[in-house]
């Protein structure tokens, strides 16, 4: 049996990451901070700024008051919507399936049990579970935005930009004119310093949710989720095996236009690179696999090259840790007598290689959102740093049950 069999009738998957209530999940250090910033600009202007604007006998003020409070009761509301929703794929809810579809296949997840028959459904390692049209995990709310919860949460970020740029502006116009305002007349030293620190926060996070918003206007406009722009990758990603992939793989060929594969190992794990068969991140897992020089985005693991030879074993996306330890149990057969040649190096492929991204993508993906990877995690109730980053080896439980399957395969 080859190692890609291992998934198996009596095999379970090894549901390891199992998903936590985003209400009771540890908060992250970049969470807490912009909480606290965006609830200092509002507390400041309600104190603050609101009672000289309510004193006067400006109408505009008044009603800018009025909406100012409006807002905020709807980004609670959609606050409270986001954080809670489950944004989990099942299949069941799905209106549309796969069972009709002659052109693509099922995949599986190696943590999570139901067949994927949709695309851009991936699993999140910070919430532990698949999420289905994922977008991203924000990083500021620490919940996955996608699917249902992406247009509540275009809206929260329009209000909080409204509140915000509010909140700043009137930090402003107070700063020139401090002398209608009650605290300049108790302490101009507090007032200047309390009001200065709302105009800068509240000018910073104005300046940061216009650049949000306007990126995600582009991604609307292009039809395109904020993990495929990261990643460097297609509308759909992730994607499904496409129908009759098995034969020609087998064969050692293109599934796409026929052509004999070759072998490519990458050096460099920040390069973008994605197995096209079950959507595991090849590159970053630094192993060798099938590629196609014609083809722009043919690639083949070889967990998926050995699952080709039986059609009924599932395509599955394993972690990094796994692609990596599994493939390295069969590279030796995987490799050696097989119809794609000798190993050649990414140099020799005559195949220009993608450069890292450190651009606005990279950019992107360390500021406004992560794509669900594990990130280190700090408690509010203590000071222990909770460490959400997967290790690159298995629990010990785990690589003993896996380590006596590679060796029956």
């Amino acid at each position: 049996m080859s190692v890609g069999a291992t998934w198996s009738k009596t095999s379970k998957p090894r549901n390891k990451h199992v998903s936590v209530n985003p209400c009771t999940r540890p908060w992250t250090g970049i969470q807490i901070a912009s909480h606290v910033c965006v609830f200092y600009a509002i507390v400041s202007f309600a104190t603050v700024i609101q009672p000289e604007w309510l004193a006067s006998e400006g109408l505009a003020k008044m009603v800018l008051v009025g909406t100012y409070w409006l807002v905020i009761v709807v980004d609670l509301a959609l606050y409270a919507y986001v954080c809670a929703a489950d944004t989990s794929y099942r299949p069941s809810t799905l209106k549309a399936s796969l069972h009709g579809n002659c052109d693509f296949e099922p995949r599986k997840c190696e943590d999570c049990l139901p067949d994927i028959t949709r695309t851009r459904v991936k699993h999140c390692q910070t919430c532990g579970k698949c999420t289905e049209e994922f977008d991203h995990h924000c990083r500021y709310l620490n919940v996955c935005i996608g699917g249902r919860t992406y247009r509540p949460w275009f809206v929260f970020v329009m209000g909080l930009l409204f509140l915000m740029g509010t909140s700043a502006l009137a930090a402003s116009s107070a700063l020139h004119a401090p002398e209608t305002y009650a605290l300049w007349l108790l302490s101009p030293a507090v007032f200047y310093l309390l009001v200065f620190l709302q105009a800068l926060v509240a000018g910073m996070l104005t300046l940061f949710l216009m650049s949000l918003l306007g990126q995600h206007l582009y991604f609307v406009f292009e039809g395109m989720t904020t993990l495929e722009y990261v990643k460097d990758q297609a509308k759909g990603f992730p994607a499904l095996p496409p129908r009759g992939w098995r034969e020609a793989v087998h064969s050692g060929e293109c599934y796409a236009c026929g052509e004999d594969f070759s072998t490519l190992e990458v050096e460099d794990p920040n390069e973008v690179w994605f197995c096209t068969v079950c959507q595991a991140d090849i590159g970053k897992a630094g192993i060798e696999f099938f590629t196609c020089d014609r083809c722009d985005n043919v690639n083949v693991c070889p967990l998926c090259r050995d699952t080709a030879r039986d059609p009924s074993i599932p395509v599955v996306t394993y972690r990094v840790s796994s692609l990596r330890r599994r493939a390295d149990v069969q590279s030796g057969k995987a490799f050696s007598g097989t119809a794609f040649g000798s190993r050649v190096s990414s140099q020799m492929t005559g195949r220009e290689s993608k450069p890292s991204r450190n651009t606005l993508a990279s950019l992107l993906a360390s500021v406004e959102g992560h794509t669900g990877d594990p990130v280190r995690r700090v408690s509010i109730c203590s000071s222990a740093e909770h460490a959400g980053v997967e290790p690159l080896a298995d629990t010990d439980e785990d690589a003993s049950s896996s380590g006596s399957e590679d060796e029956r395969a």
